[in-house]
């Protein structure tokens, strides 16, 4: 049986923890589809911009070792410029035994040897400002890795190190304190022989959760976030959200009945204000904020924080705070991830069908927008299409409909975030059981390994067709490369004016229209297998993006639809585009125009 003197503490301390109630709920604001222009106003950086992820391990590999580094970083930062985007987002860079490769953070003051050294950060902030680049850092408040000096000083019982984890008897010897399971399956307890106690681990054993009833953890946290601002950080991701608070009475959680969940799965069980999604969070989140707002009003310049949450929309929504206090600059959006049927591995569309339909995109678009506050506005939104936890966007959609994806993603309005790699096309790489390293994967074993590793989306970026496309000149890497970078990388691409990473500079230079920047947007035709987006101003470059998702070429009218003139001019189509009618430049009628099977393209004309 549990303690109850340990319960009682417990909730002490939470107790004393700040005012779940200090924020109230943002409310749903009613949206028609058509959102008209705004006045012109000044944004932040994020706003206006576009975040890009880096995967360190694979970006780009400076010293020979197979892994990417900061000096590859440093090196590479040209491709940012001469794509237009002004903010890159870092995966974790901190010291780690890399159990979860950077996420399981034994120092969160250092840089991991294999990645460099502070002076390399330091060389890595000043380059990326020359270039008018902002960093964001990725940050883990959930958990540290069991080789942090806190755990080890807990492990002890050091005091004031004592309680900084979430520690527990069991119910009897060999007995965890819970039923709960690790989201990457399994136990989420661990029994520690030195202390005597379980010790709560949401994800790997050597990733024990840090306890967030505890004042002090949060005072720890804060002044990490002060360390890296001081260092010129720009921002933050904050990882992992919804597992920072489980329930103080540590109940069993409930069987899911989800029939394709094993007993070892997290899946299996329900989640849902017990481990995970739980209240307190966002008043935490908020403590976050507030430090970022210290260096904000000290220099007037923005310090930008997004969190990754995968929660209900609702719950989304509650990061952004409330009109008197802002936490998030967005809380992370998946609905083009999450919100669609795709396809869980390789995207056949000839014999598994549609990806997904245009009712579909278009309405895990609006429900987003339309849940956003109105204090925020269709600017505070995000479109996340990939990230080094999904599939890539090709490989769950089809490579022909990535330029389309791109087109849509970059008119909407907000912030578009993409994943190194999604400017090329770049595809999942198979990985045997051998060579999987992600610890998601490994830990279900070589039956199941394949659905759950994320391995396939983290191979490293494919910058030309030489010996391990120009990422490293190690003879082995530390995943293996993909096996089409002879055809699919930077260089061949940057070459051909019809290639994704030209369409795509393309698309973010289009993004500082005046149109997209403060236009109205409406999807004026959808259906099973078209979907359309406009992004009007009038008196302004106007725009319209066609997406035919279906297996057919279809003919477009758009003669209805306000705002758009008779006739208007190609501005960039999909790379498999071959109708002689739709030639980038061409001015064509607006009521009869084809477009091909799942091929996209993009219009402009003078907004009436």
């Amino acid at each position: 049986m549990r303690s109850f003197a340990l319960l009682l503490v417990i909730l002490a301390v939470a107790l004393a923890c700040p005012s779940q109630t200090g924020f109230k709920i943002p409310q749903k604001r009613s949206v028609q589809h058509r959102v008209e222009s705004r006045e012109d106003e000044p944004r932040n950086w994020l706003e206006s911009g576009l975040v890009y992820q880096i995967y360190p391990r694979s970006f780009q590999d400076s010293d020979g070792d197979g892994v990417g580094d900061l000096k590859g970083i440093i090196s590479r930062l040209d491709h940012f410029v001469q794509l237009g985007i002004n903010v890159i987002w870092i995966s974790p860079i901190f010291k780690s035994p890399m159990a979860d490769f950077g996420y399981d953070i034994a120092d969160f003051t250092d840089i991991d040897p294999i990645f460099g050294t502070l002076q390399d950060f330091t060389d890595l902030t000043a380059a990326a400002k020359a270039n008018g680049i902002k960093l964001v850092l990725d940050m883990v408040p959930n958990h540290s890795s069991d080789e942090h000096e806190w755990f080890i000083k807990s492990v002890d019982r050091i005091d004031p190190y004592t309680d900084y984890y979430v520690w527990l008897d069991g119910e009897a010897p060999g007995v965890p304190p819970t039923n709960w399971l690790s989201v990457f399956g399994g136990p989420a307890w661990t029994f520690n022989e030195k202390r005597g106690q379980w010790y709560l681990h949401q994800f790997v054993a050597k990733q024990p959760d840090l306890n967030y009833r505890n004042p002090l953890v949060h005072e720890e946290f804060k002044n990490v976030l002060r360390f890296w601002l001081d260092r010129g950080t720009d921002g933050f991701r904050v990882d992992a959200v919804p597992h920072l608070y489980e329930d103080p009475t540590f109940p069993d959680e409930l069987p899911s009945g989800d029939p394709n969940a094993d007993p070892d799965q997290y899946e299996y069980l329900i989640h849902d204000q017990i481990t995970w999604n739980r209240p307190e969070t966002y008043d935490v989140m908020a403590e976050f904020r507030q430090v970022l707002q210290e260096y904000e009003d000290g220099d007037g310049q923005h310090r930008a924080m997004m969190t990754e949450a995968y929660v209900p929309l609702e719950n989304v929504i509650q990061f952004y705070g409330n009109e008197s206090f802002r936490i998030a600059d967005f809380p992370f959006n998946f609905a083009l991830i999450n919100g669609i049927k795709n396809c869980l591995y390789y995207c056949e569309t000839a014999t598994k069908g549609y990806p997904y339909n245009g009712t579909q995109l278009r309405d895990s678009i609006v429900e987003f927008l339309n849940a956003i506050p109105s204090w925020v506005g269709p600017q505070g939104a995000n479109w996340v299409l990939g990230n080094h936890d999904q599939r890539r966007l090709a490989s769950r959609f089809g490579e022909v409909l990535v330029d389309g994806m791109i087109m849509v993603q970059m008119l909407l309005p907000g912030t578009p975030v993409t994943y190194y790699g999604e400017e090329i096309g770049m595809k999942d790489q198979f990985i045997s059981y051998e060579d999987t390293l992600d610890p998601q994967g490994c830990q279900l074993g070589p039956d199941r390994y394949e659905k759950f590793s994320r391995d396939p989306a983290r191979t490293p970026m494919q910058w030309d067709d030489t010996f391990n496309a120009g990422f490293s000149t190690s003879d082995t890497t530390w995943l293996p490369m993909g096996e089409n970078y002879p055809t699919v990388n930077v260089k061949l691409q940057k070459e051909n004016l019809v290639s994704h990473l030209n369409i795509y500079r393309t698309m973010v230079a289009l993004r500082q229209e005046a149109s997209v920047l403060y236009g109205s947007y409406d999807f004026p035709i959808v259906d099973e297998d078209a979907f359309t987006l406009t992004r009007i101003r009038t008196n302004s470059t106007s725009y319209v993006v066609v997406l035919n998702v279906g297996l057919e070429v279809r003919r477009f009218d758009l003669s209805g639809v306000a705002g758009i003139p008779a006739t208007a001019k190609v501005v960039v189509r999909s790379i498999q585009a071959v109708s002689g009618e739709t030639q980038i430049g061409f001015n064509i009628n607006t009521a009869d125009f084809p477009v091909g099977a799942q091929e996209g393209i993009v219009l402009s004309f003078l907004g009436l």
